[in-house]
């Protein structure tokens, strides 16, 4: 399925695309914007009835009405904007309804999902992120706009997308013996990131924390850290890490026969 189709109602494109029943919906929060566009109204108003018809007075409260009504229509748009889930895709639709990306789980390649934190110099903000990566290379950044409820978006986008590959990887682990997710390789023998290396008989405890997946063999520091956003499909590393290995040898032998 194209990641963008733009012009079609979304009611036509979701029953084309088989995305079955919504399950959420999401837009961007306004009243930021709502406050910014009213304060601007007033300002502009009473500059008006201020001027005593002094030409630059009335010039200032023209301009200020002026960005006011800019004010509006970037917020009417951003309104309009929203991100609908099913239980078979998502898609988004712009100010219009027109549909604007539309992709289905089995589209879907990876998702990754990981905490930037952004230094305010006073004080340190945590924002979620999570990339949606297509088949056909498309990307779909659901941190773009903010949604209201995103870790909920995030929360059902990422259980939908392990669902659906959670069967690729088992298969690749039985075709292979190995599961590669980016730069971590979960295999028979343990877990390894490049050099380092956590044999599954030493790992006593695995950790994702906001940024980062550590894995401890015992010791006081983690055998492997990598940074989240680095790795994809987070959800079904933790399934396999936890159910390794996937199959009995009976049949993995069967399988591989």
């Amino acid at each position: 399925m194209q990641s963008n189709v733009d012009g079609w109602s979304f009611a036509d494109a979701a029953a084309a695309a088989g995305l079955g029943e919504i399950v959420g919906r999401y837009r961007s929060p306004i009243g930021a914007d709502v406050f910014i566009t009213v304060a601007a109204a007033g300002l502009g108003v009473v500059l008006l009835l201020a001027s005593g018809g002094a030409g630059g007075a009335v010039a200032l409260g023209v301009g200020v009405l002026a960005l006011a009504g800019l004010a509006a229509w970037t917020t009417w748009r951003k309104a309009g904007r929203c991100r609908y889930l099913y239980t078979g895709g998502s898609l988004a639709v712009d100010h219009t309804g027109a549909v604007t990306s539309l992709f289905t789980w089995d589209d879907v390649a990876h998702v990754r999902v990981w905490v930037r934190v952004v230094n305010l110099v006073t004080a340190y903000v945590e924002v979620l992120q999570c990339r949606v990566e297509l088949k056909d290379g498309t990307v779909v950044d659901l941190a773009k706009p903010g949604y209201k409820d995103k870790p909920e978006l995030v929360a059902h986008v990422e259980r939908y997308v392990a669902a659906a590959l959670l069967p690729v990887k088992a298969a690749e682990a039985l075709r292979t013996g190995a599961a590669v997710f980016g730069p971590v390789t979960v295999t028979g023998e343990g877990v390894r990131r490049g050099e380092q290396f956590a044999a599954w008989p030493a790992v006593t405890k695995v950790e994702t924390g906001k940024t980062h997946l550590r894995i401890w063999a015992g010791d006081r520091r983690p055998v492997i850290s990598e940074r989240l956003r680095d790795i994809p499909d987070v959800a079904v590393l933790l399934h396999l890490l936890q159910h390794w290995p996937v199959a009995g040898e009976d049949d993995a032998d069967g399988a591989a026969a």
